[in-house]
């Protein structure tokens, strides 16, 4: 609560008021005066503070707006700026003459323009507005937590920091494309065409005569044109509008390996943005778009339908995945203790009071048997005094006497030897019988000495801190689950189920941790191999619910699931008898170029821009090649079997399958 300026404050006060105490006092009474006024300002400040901050705190309301397009909106949409505005009211009937209000960004979210934090008055019934924009580049989430404000006096004496918790999660939709956007040719197209234009400019199975082309091989005969063709003497094909619909279903990864990255810079973030494209532009000329979301364990069908409620609701459910949050993975809980803490301190201060998240001194020394150092000891002694006593019975037997006294004067020896010289009969006595103790049950003493420091190594800086810090965590999440009490001797002994519920703290408030990709193996932690099983399954349930020849298109990473990719390939051959036709969207790393660059230079692989020592260069080039190489493999393994592989970043996967879509169309209407 006291600010340096305040502790200076008061110290020099109270020396002030003791050197009144000393002859200084008779020589100038105003120096010890002086110190008593201080002293007296100072505990009428601090009870004026305490008191306003008691009855203005509980008064305090936080309100926020989402702004887009300059109305308030419960959902924002992606490559846009977002106006955020937060109103702070000091509903309390006392006035804060100086407050430090800042209001927590999203995780790993910059600011665009205006300032999040804000120096002000409180005053009572004046609302105070924080404005400031934010941009997001890809689909997600932006996780509001609360607003922090620090109250301090105008002396800056004393200070306190609070954390209003308003949380609030607003869901980032995929960009919205505009009507060129959604056309599928490269003719020109009008939202609202002048009289006597078509309202579409694509061939299809329609009932009004579109154009008149020349006949191809293939074209029904139902479709020439007899008297066109006469006039030319060669046989036209007739056009006519599209009124025939496809249905497309989009297939999207959602699995642990799409999620690592930044926020907002991820691949399924890329591939949402893709899913969302082709949707926009296949309901634009109502077609049927269905979407089937899948990871590791199960997948989530949307039926296709061409309505704009559930195109909305398409895009809020690529939106909810793409704010999905990455499983870090096996981790140390020191990793994951340090990330979480400073979370815990900056949004629960109040949690941290020492009133309610005491440390005691016991907390801090470790127990002996709960390392394996009691099971040598606790032998060694009961071996010890099993020996004693047997020795013990000999002589009060009259066996064995003779050693037994020699035992015992060897010990004796010894303990003269080594007790320490007091002062007084009684004390060296008392340090003669208590050496000779020591000495004689020795497999004990030992054990006392392990104890003493194996305990007191958690009062160990390092150790206590870890300790402590561990404690106080334990304390919040049980505060926070309304759990028992003894779920904090838990957390405290149990890292497994600390770990777990830090991993979750940490995904609830949208905190993200680096994964570590790799083993101590080497192996890729987040190959996702299951996930091609349930891929498969939800393809070949597709194809079992389809009513005509459909496009499947699969958005997901499959490069490296190299062999485990059998499933998928059956599930893709069964489609594509039943004359479905499938595309697979791969996301490429910006940080791999294409295979073709390679090709164009003459080399095996496309050498990356990387500054740094040779090893890495080396090692880094090695895993380009590999991922290349597996891409290729992938997409020649597709091709064999009919189907289309692309990349997100680096070819138009948006304008092939529009394509591919008016191939179908074509097809049907041929029919």
């Amino acid at each position: 609560m006291l600010t340096s300026r305040g502790w200076w404050t008061i110290a020099i006060a109270v020396v002030m008021c003791l050197l009144g105490l000393t002859g200084l006092g008779d020589i100038a009474p105003a120096i010890p005066i002086l110190g008593l006024t201080i002293v007296a300002w100072f505990l009428f400040e601090l009870t004026l503070f305490a008191a306003r901050f008691r009855r203005t705190l509980p008064n305090i309301e936080v309100t926020r707006e989402v702004l887009q397009a300059g109305r308030s909106v419960a959902t924002a949409w992606a490559k846009s700026t977002c106006t955020i505005r937060v109103t702070v009211t000091n509903q309390g009937p006392w006035n804060w003459p100086l407050a430090f209000l800042w209001d927590r960004v999203p995780e790993g979210r910059k600011v665009r323009g205006g300032d999040p934090k804000l120096a002000c008055e409180l005053r009572p019934g004046e609302p105070v507005v924080i404005e400031y924009e934010l941009r997001s580049n890809s689909a997600g989430l932006f996780r509001f937590e609360g607003v922090e404000i620090r109250v301090s006096d105008l002396g800056g004496m004393f200070y306190r920091r609070v954390f209003l918790r308003a949380p609030l999660d607003i869901l980032i939709l995929p960009p919205l494309t505009d009507d060129e956007g959604k056309q599928r040719a490269d003719k020109r197209f009008n939202s609202l065409p002048p009289p006597g234009l078509h309202r579409l400019r694509r061939p299809g199975g329609g009932s009004e005569l579109l154009d008149l082309r020349d006949y191809r091989p293939g074209d029904p005969p139902k479709m020439i044109a007899w008297k066109a063709s006469a006039r030319k003497d060669k046989l036209i094909t007739k056009e006519y509008e599209s009124d025939v619909p496809v249905r497309t279903m989009l297939f999207l990864d959602q699995s642990e390996s799409v999620r690592i990255g930044p926020a907002g810079e991820t691949p399924i973030g890329m591939l949402a943005e893709t899913a969302s494209g082709i949707a926009q532009a296949a309901a634009a000329t109502r077609d049927l778009v269905g979407l089937t979301r899948f990871d590791e364990e199960a997948s989530d069908v949307l039926a296709p339908a061409r309505t704009k409620v559930h195109t909305i609701r398409l895009l809020g459910k690529l939106a909810e995945a793409a704010a999905k949050m990455p499983n870090p993975g096996p981790r140390e809980v020191e990793e994951l203790q340090d990330a979480a803490y400073p979370l815990a301190q900056e949004m629960y201060p109040e949690l941290f009071d020492s009133e309610s998240n005491s440390r005691p001194w016991g907390l801090y020394w470790l127990p002996l048997f709960e390392t394996f150092w009691a099971w040598i000891f606790l032998p060694l002694m009961f071996g010890w005094f099993l020996f004693l006593s047997w020795l013990m019975f000999q002589w009060a037997v009259g066996f064995q006497g003779r050693a037994f006294f020699e035992i015992i004067q060897f010990v004796f020896s010894i303990t003269n030897s080594i007790r320490p010289k007091l002062w007084g009969f009684w004390s060296n006595l008392t340090s003669l019988i208590v050496t000779f103790i020591a000495v004689l049950c020795w497999p004990a003493t030992l054990c006392g000495i392990v104890w003493f420091f194996n305990g007191i190594r958690g009062f160990f800086p390092g150790r206590a801190r870890r300790l402590r810090r561990r404690k106080q965590l334990a304390a919040i999440f049980v505060a926070l689950d309304r759990d028992s009490p003894g779920r904090i001797e838990r957390y405290l002994k149990d890292d497994d189920a600390l770990a777990e519920r830090i991993g979750r703290f940490l995904a609830d408030h949208h905190v993200r941790i680096p994964p570590k990709l790799y083993d101590r193996e080497g192996r890729y932690r987040y190959r996702c191999e299951s996930k091609a099983i349930v891929l498969a399954n939800a393809i070949v349930s597709a194809v079992a619910r389809a009513r005509d020849n459909e496009l499947y298109v699969i958005l997901a990473d499959l490069a490296d699931l190299g062999d485990s990719i059998a499933p998928l390939m059956k599930a893709v051959r069964a489609a594509r008898s039943r004359h479905h036709h499938v595309m697979v969207i791969v996301p490429w790393p910006v940080d791999v170029p294409p295979p073709e660059a390679a090709k164009a230079n003459g080399r095996p692989v496309a050498e990356p821009a990387w500054r740094g020592n040779q090893p890495g260069r080396f090692i880094h080039l090695a895993l380009t090649r590999g991922y290349q190489q597996r891409f290729e493999k992938l997409r020649n393994e597709l091709a064999r079997i009919g189907a289309v592989c692309v990349r997100a970043q680096v070819d138009d996967p948006i304008r092939l399958v529009l394509d591919r879509i008016d191939r179908i169309r074509g097809m049907r209407a041929r029919r």
